[in-house]
């Protein structure tokens, strides 16, 4: 794995001229910094999937040829393996919605209906019928599901109570415990908790594009972010019982977006674009860096020629206002910064990355190797 240790953010500072800064103490801010890169021998971008608890290893997977990928730290390929198609180890499925590493070596898989357990070869050891339903929008990858020892936290509906009538509720977003603690190996229920009082989801319930949290586990609290509420939440872990919270004041860049009633149809994804979403979060060296996306005006919205998403002049609107991340900076739960870099950060776990340098278009030209950068705060 090659070291960037000197390689800061500093050196690329001309790049990224945009630093909106909102300074709200005098103690240090801290700079970002490149601290090693992941470069793996494949023509197609990955998709950053999972890594190991101890780093030694990361799982990608390729969308193209619906195959996963274990890397390890060096880049070598450990392993390729497409288990959508038919066979004694497949996931029978055309699509997984997320996959973990967990204990004793294995991966655990789950799809809509089952969740997959294999070993490293990716030889299927077990398959067991979930009775849940992960509550999310994004396949391969979603956050609604983490695995933490031997529990697994999901986002998720129980499939064996009355789900229509609770996805059809005006309160969706608050009319059940989604936040579920499960045993990893029976898949059990152990503790649930519902969307706190606090969020703009209970403030405003109803139907939101994105409901399900950004979550990430550390020792034995449980940090959540809900994409469309500026909070930062903690959890005991595994308990699920609420310590504390705290306002993220990302002032008037962030545009909170509206529910929608029942069926939330088209007007939700026009709703998303005028609105802003949290991305991600992450820990690094003891500060807490958040990132969110703005929203386009909504007089640019309606002046649409029609109201087709997927159209160029929709999709212009999504690149000229969803293409760039806001980022804040916290020290314990003081802002230190909000402002922009010229490049867009990604996590898994406690694993901050990017496949571009500040500055960098990642897909400005096609590429024989991918390289996935990490970077810290110091």
């Amino acid at each position: 794995m090659k070291n960037f240790l000197l390689l800061t953010i500093l050196a690329a500072a001309a790049a990224c001229g945009e630093k909106t800064q909102e300074t709200h103490s005098e103690a240090y801010i801290p700079e970002l910094m490149i601290k090693d890169s992941l470069v793996i021998d494949h023509l197609t971008q990955l998709a950053f999937i999972d890594v190991k608890y101890d780093h030694s290893e990361f799982l990608f997977y390729d969308f193209k040829t619906s195959e996963f990928f274990r890397v390890d730290k060096s880049g070598e390929i450990l392993l390729k393996a497409n288990r959508r198609e038919d066979g004694k180890d497949s996931f029978k499925s055309s699509y997984f919605t997320t996959a973990h590493y967990i204990q004793n070596d294995q991966v655990l898989v789950i799809t809509h209906t089952s969740a997959f357990i294999y070993d490293l070869d990716f030889n299927l050891i077990e398959t067991k019928k979930v009775n849940f339903e992960l509550v999310t929008r994004t396949i391969g990858g979603s956050r609604a599901a983490l695995s933490s020892g031997e529990y697994l936290y999901t986002f998720s509906l129980d499939i064996t109570g009355d789900v229509r009538a609770i996805v059809e509720s005006d309160d969706f977003s608050v009319a059940y415990p989604f936040m579920t603690v499960r045993d990893i190996n029976s898949l059990d229920t152990l503790h649930t908790a519902y969307i706190p009082k606090g969020t703009q989801m209970a403030i405003n319930p109803g139907q939101y594009n994105n409901l399900d949290p950004i979550v990430k586990l550390v020792k034995d609290e449980m940090f959540v972010l809900f994409p469309n509420s500026p909070e930062m939440y903690v959890y005991e872990f595994p308990e699920l019982k609420l310590e504390t919270s705290w306002e993220l004041n990302p002032g008037d860049t962030y545009k909170q977006i509206k529910p929608s009633n029942k069926d939330i149809g088209l007007d939700g994804f026009f709703q998303a674009l005028a609105s802003s979403e949290f991305k991600g979060f992450t820990f690094s060296n003891g500060y807490l860096l958040t990132q969110f996306e703005g929203g386009a005006p909504q007089a640019e919205i309606d002046a649409l020629p029609n109201r087709t998403v997927g159209s160029p002049e929709f999709m212009e609107l999504v690149k000229k206002y969803k293409s760039k991340y806001y980022y804040q900076i916290f020290k314990n739960q003081e802002k230190l910064w909000q402002g922009t870099w010229d490049v867009n950060l990604s996590s898994v776990r406690d694993v901050l990355y990017s496949n571009a340098k500040p500055g960098e278009d990642p897909d400005a030209v096609e590429k024989d190797m991918q390289t996935y950068y990490f970077y810290e705060l110091r």
